[in-house]
């Protein structure tokens, strides 16, 4: 029993080491396969595919499926085209891209009328001329070779040309009448060459032509006149400083101009442009915002592209404004919205066009209060006055009732009383009806202005007339019948009645 566990557990250890070793022994198998049979053949999307690729070969070997529709013979040691091509009929696709080869297109190739794409990129072309012979190819890639002559007779051979990649050479100029006789040529692809000028060629059927990053720095009036069928052109990534008024093109609707050094636009840039729909300056030099009379020639513009520009909203410019509506009103023609932004001045940094016109020029624009607003104005104002009112209800309650004043009595002698004076008078000790007042109340008492020992003495008849007495208050009141018409000639005097009340 132990000895199965053992001999289990040293095979599970051993299982990772026989695996490895029969994968490395099927891969050399493989190798060893490829070595013998170095093309394989498959069928993919109904066609036969001979694949020679990556083998390092000099010569194709022998005993091929002459009937294959797609050879592929990349990445070999080709230097001329191999003889047993043609032994093939059937070729639709053609690779030979990676190898060594410079001579030019074999006779043989004529014969292959169904032959519609050959890649010969990737070799050691210089030049490229016409053997006179005619060739159904529909596709052709030449590019990253090292051409820099093109004689102008080497695509009238092909009149079914459709797609011509020339791209990554060192091409520098094209003869005008070079695409003259290519019908069918819809797509020219010359980027990365050596051009200084936007070549000036001719093509009646030619509709997509791409020259960036070739250095150009000159765009001429009539460069484009001479594609009469010519719908979009890539001139990005070049030296382009200005773009020339009047620039002709009837029929050009993509205009790709990023990543140049352009600063200004005129209102005859796109003038002559009057089926432009698609405008992408993006990565340019542009500062000051255009005016919207560049683009009053291009009724069809339907996409801009600005990305990348420092835009300036330095000093008042009504551009801001209505070029910024002209650009994001539905249907927006602005693809990049977010690149409406001004750089400078500092006041005015990381706002929108639209945002630096109306907070810079226009700061007091006064806006119409809304309906909330003024309710909310109207109700502040009822409380304050429902507040103001219960305030002075509750203050009119709780304050003390008004004292009447003091009244001042004119007393005359003869018993008739003045008339009264009014007169504040300080009330500090309270009366009592019942008991007089006490010593410390009576020293609070104010004093009377006269004492009654000035009031003058009258002398009844049936008294004595050596006999005299002052009167009270009472008597002075009290009438009684004088004798004969002897009147007193003194004045009345005033006395005060002063009322103290505990407060």
């Amino acid at each position: 029993m132990a000895s199965d566990v053992i001999l289990t557990a040293l095979l599970l250890w051993l299982m990772p080491a026989l695996l490895s070793a029969g994968v490395v022994k099927r891969q050399a198998e493989d190798e060893q396969d490829l070595e013998d049979q170095p093309c394989r053949t498959y069928t993919l999307n109904g066609l036969l595919h001979l694949d020679c690729a990556n083998r390092g070969l000099k010569d194709l070997p022998d005993d091929l499926d002459y009937s294959a529709q797609v050879l592929l013979l990349s990445n070999n040691n080709f230097r001329t085209f191999p003889p047993q091509l043609q032994n093939f009929s059937r070729v639709e696709t053609l690779d030979l891209s990676r190898n060594y080869l410079s001579h030019t297109i074999p006779n043989y190739l004529q014969d292959w009328d169904t032959l519609q794409t050959l890649n010969l990129s990737n070799n050691l072309y210089d030049t490229w001329i016409s053997n006179g012979r005619k060739y159904s190819i529909r596709n052709l890639d030449l590019s990253k070779n090292k051409i820099n002559a093109i004689d102008d007779r080497s695509f009238t051979t092909m009149p079914n040309l459709h797609f011509l990649d020339l791209s990554e050479n060192r091409i520098n100029d094209l003869p005008p009448g070079v695409f003259s006789e290519a019908h069918n040529l819809d797509s020219l692809i010359l980027s990365r060459n050596y051009f200084s000028d936007v070549p000036a060629f001719q093509s009646p059927s030619l509709r997509s032509l791409h020259l960036s990053s070739c250095q150009i720095a000159n765009l001429n009036v009539d460069s484009l006149i001479g594609m009469g069928s010519l719908v979009e052109i890539d001139l990005s990534i070049n030296q382009l400083e200005e773009i020339p008024d009047n620039l002709a093109s009837y029929t050009l609707q993509e205009l790709n101009l990023s990543y140049n050094s352009i600063n200004s636009l005129t209102d005859s840039s796109f003038s002559s442009l009057p089926h432009l729909a698609v405008l992408d300056l993006r990565g340019n030099e542009f500062r000051d915002v255009w005016s919207t009379s560049h683009f009053s020639s291009n009724p069809f513009l339907r996409e801009v592209y600005v990305k990348g520009n420092r835009w300036s909203c330095e000093g008042f410019s009504v551009n801001l404004l209505l070029t910024y509506e002209f650009l994001t009103k539905e249907p927006s023609k602005i693809v990049d919205r977010e690149s409406l932004i001004c750089y400078t001045p500092s006041n005015v940094t990381q706002l929108s066009w639209q945002q630096a016109y109306i907070r810079t020029w226009h700061p007091v624009e006064v806006s119409t209060p809304s309906f909330t607003t003024i309710a909310l104005m109207v109700g502040v104002i009822i409380g304050i006055v429902i507040t103001s009112c219960v305030c002075r209800g509750l203050v009119a309650v709780t304050s003390e009732p008004s004292r009447p004043p003091p009244e001042t009595t004119q007393l005359n002698l003869n018993g008739s009383a003045g008339q009264p004076r009014v007169e504040s008078v300080i009330l500090r000790v309270p009366l009592r009806e019942d008991l007089p007042p006490t010593y410390d109340e009576a020293l609070l008492m104010p004093r009377l202005n006269s004492s009654f020992h000035s009031l003058p003495d009258f002398v009844d008849e049936e008294e004595p007339r050596n006999y005299r007495r002052s009167r009270s208050i009472g008597d002075l009141t009290e009438h009684r019948p004088r004798l004969g018409d002897r009147r007193s000639m003194r004045r009345p005097i005033e006395i005060h009645t002063r009322i103290a009340i505990d407060e």
